[in-house]
């Protein structure tokens, strides 16, 4: 019996029947997801002050301040016054609800102050809307600066061009300074400028306006018109295609508001003879432009343009470019109001077969005489 129980109980170890069964080893592998990070944007400029487009303001200082959303840090942040980079200012940076607050003090000059805020970050860069800024003097400095009214010309005469030169923007340019400054303007006079001199001149022409009661710009060259703006073409721009066009040369609109904005209560006038078409579709002088914004500038300013919307201005074959040769004939007359001195230069080009009828837009507070009656 011993026998056959040990017989048994060696039987049972052997087959491993009486022992506890491990589980079967698993080889387990993990699945890896793979976290993506979510495709960077640049960044996103929310103003603050000044919250809208326009703004007055009568102190020499204001504080500009912008919102930046950006998921990446912000490398790179530029604030720009009247297209020059602010340097060696102050800059608070404040968390705010939408991300970050960036600010700026700075000085305004009198009259119109354009501003706009560059960000950079890792995955691009952002310009902001324009603000303007219009620092206007007290009522009291207007009234004593309207008891001896003071008038200002700038000419900007443009010739020498490396493509299309041009033979009489600087004979105009000089006709023109010498009938201005008999009639008792401070005038100005400059020729053949680059981009950087055009925009130095205008900077100085507008912080002298300030200080005049008439401010007058003459300007003699290439302009284009494209996309219904007009272009002042500085002599070192060479556009190969139309977006081009806003970066390489000046729009008149700009200049408009900035002078309305530097001397709103009184006269600014400004005479454009050059071309208003888009040489893009035609570099012979001529071709139709399709479209046309209006300038629509301020009430006290008036932009007598040499021909119409769309049209070339012509050089002439004489000394003087046509209308050029008609405006100094008529401007020195005494007791001819503007408007009378337009409709006798279109008659005086009609009369001599060219049919190049001046085109106007604005309006004067009352009527305004070059001599006065």
């Amino acid at each position: 019996m011993k026998n056959t129980l040990r017989s048994l109980l060696l039987f049972l170890i052997v087959s491993g029947t009486g022992m506890a069964q491990q589980p079967p080893a698993v080889s387990a592998q993990s699945d890896w997801v793979k976290m993506t990070k979510p495709s960077a944007v640049a960044p996103r400029i929310t103003w603050r002050t000044p919250l809208t487009r326009r703004v007055s303001e009568s102190k020499p200082v204001y504080r500009l301040s912008v919102c930046i959303e950006s998921a990446e840090p912000v490398t790179k942040l530029l604030f720009f016054h009247n297209d020059k980079e602010i340097n060696g200012l102050q800059r608070g940076i404040i968390k705010v609800a939408c991300g970050m607050e960036y600010a700026e003090e700075i000085q305004l000059v009198s009259g119109a102050n354009e501003v706009y805020v560059v960000a950079t970050n890792a995955a691009g860069t952002t310009t902001s809307e324009t603000r303007l800024i219009i620092n206007q003097p007290e009522k009291t400095e207007i009234a004593a600066k309207s008891a001896a009214p003071k008038r200002l010309a700038l000419i900007i005469a443009n010739g020498k061009y490396a493509k299309y030169p041009l033979k009489n923007p600087t004979n105009d340019g000089k006709a023109v300074k010498t009938q201005l400054e008999s009639l008792g303007f401070a005038v100005t006079y400059k020729e053949n400028l680059p981009l950087r001199e055009l925009k130095t001149s205008f900077d100085t022409f507008l912080a002298e306006l300030g200080n005049h009661n008439i401010g007058l710009f003459y300007y003699a060259g290439h302009g284009l018109m494209v996309n219904g703006e007009n272009y002042v073409q500085p002599v070192d721009a060479d556009p190969t295609a139309e977006p081009d066009v806003e970066f390489e040369c000046y729009p008149l609109r700009r200049l408009v508001a900035r002078m309305a904005g530097t001397n709103p209560m009184g006269s600014n006038v400004i005479f454009w003879d050059a071309c208003r078409n888009n040489p893009y579709r035609s570099w012979h002088r001529g071709a139709g432009e399709p479209t046309f914004a209006p300038v629509q500038p301020a009430v006290g300013t008036l932009i007598i343009y040499a021909t119409e919307p769309g049209k070339a201005a012509y050089d002439g074959n004489e000394e003087n470019g046509l209308f050029t040769s008609e405006l100094v004939k008529h401007i020195g007359q005494p007791n001819l109001d503007i408007f009378e001195m337009v409709d006798r230069i279109d008659r005086g080009l009609e009369e001599r077969g060219f049919k190049q009828p001046p085109y106007i837009e604005g309006r004067l507070r009352g009527k305004f005489f070059f001599q006065m009656p």
